[in-house]
């Protein structure tokens, strides 16, 4: 049970920004339960940014709360993941050999390019959360706590199914601690919305492609994943949930 605490702290800690002043036990058991809990920092940002749109969606205008919901999304992550967007696309964009985007990845320093992909990526989920807003209503709650478990569980899948390129960093360490088992209990924490709407099924596989797809691409880019491109999987995920969620409500299929 210590362990179990342990994880969800690790967990919150790892991959959110919210002030934790626990000092966790750092030991295999907690670790594999910290990945167990990926899903559960995406279901903390998920409540927060469902209680904003509950609170304030009917008080000020829908791009105003679009917008606050999209900076709240971003406070609540640090712009962790921000950054492994950044770096993964400033290495894509330079065009090189896999060993010059390797290196560009290390780079701390920011390029043209990422600059360019971040405002579009922001300006993408701004507007289609301004369009989910519009069309979805009340219902968009639950999307929003969806998304970010979703999105988070995925990068457990982007660990467990794919290679690090090198066997040092964040993504070798988590893969090192993850299996099988994990992986299934993680999925525990999507099971309950799959008896919620009849969409969310579609909605899960659709990660399920979007979460190989990715995978794969980041393997013929950089010959494997890391960190970086974990983080930039969580990000892609959650703009592709949520165009995968403005279509559906297109197509009348809520």
């Amino acid at each position: 049970m210590k362990n179990l605490f342990y994880g969800a702290v690790l967990a919150l800690q790892f991959l959110t920004r919210i002030p934790l002043p626990v000092q966790c036990e750092v030991n295999d058991h907690s670790l594999k339960w910290a990945l167990r809990f990926y899903p559960f920092a995406g279901c903390t940002i998920g409540v927060v940014l469902s209680v904003f749109f509950l609170l304030f969606s009917d008080i000020f205008p829908l791009y105003i709360v679009a917008l606050g919901i999209l900076s709240l999304w971003l406070f609540l992550t640090g712009g962790l993941h921000v950054d492994g967007f950044m770096d993964v696309t400033d290495a894509v964009g330079s065009n090189g050999n896999v060993e010059k985007k390797q290196e560009i990845m290390k780079d701390s320093r920011v390029g043209s390019f990422a600059v360019i992909a971040l405002f579009f990526l922001l300006a993408w989920k701004c507007i289609v959360l301004f369009e989910l807003l519009r069309i979805v209503e009340e219902g968009l709650w639950l999307y929003l706590l969806l998304i970010p478990i979703l999105a988070r569980f995925q990068a457990l899948m982007q660990l467990y199914f794919f290679q690090p390129f090198q066997k040092k960093g964040m993504a070798y360490f988590w893969k090192s601690k993850l299996d099988k088992k994990d992986l299934w209990i993680s999925f525990g924490w999507i099971f309950p919305f799959l008896w919620m709407e009849q969409t969310v099924l579609l909605i899960v596989l659709l990660q399920f492609v979007f979460s190989w797809l990715f995978g794969k691409w980041a393997t013929k880019q950089f010959q494997g994943i890391n960190g970086d491109t974990v983080g930039a999987s969580i990000e892609g995920a959650e703009l592709w949930n949520l165009f995968v969620v403005y279509v559906l409500f297109l197509l009348g299929m809520e």
